[in-house]
């Protein structure tokens, strides 16, 4: 079993999937952000989104990634609540 300490020593950017993330403004203006080696290269898409920007988003996010059966990773929301907690046997 290799340890974190090993498994980050490992890491190879090489492996890694090519991302994009579409930004929505508030005015309703988009971007796309990519990475091209080591600068992120940011772009305007030509038409807007219609009706303004982004709607904000007020509900609870509960999920919980299992990175090692000792290490999770979660949202705020997750953090404080109990059930979720419970859930994952957190102390």
């Amino acid at each position: 079993m290799h340890s974190l300490a090993q498994e980050i020593r490992g890491f190879s950017r090489a492996n890694l999937r090519k991302q994009r993330t579409r930004v929505t403004t508030l005015t309703g203006r988009r971007i796309v952000e990519t990475w091209r080696g080591a600068c992120l290269h940011m772009e305007e898409e030509e038409e807007a989104a219609p009706g303004g920007g982004f709607v904000q988003d007020f509900s609870a996010d509960l999920q919980v990634g299992v990175v090692k059966p000792w290490l999770l990773l979660g949202s705020q929301d997750a953090a404080h609540d109990l059930e979720t907690m419970r859930k994952h046997k957190v102390t």
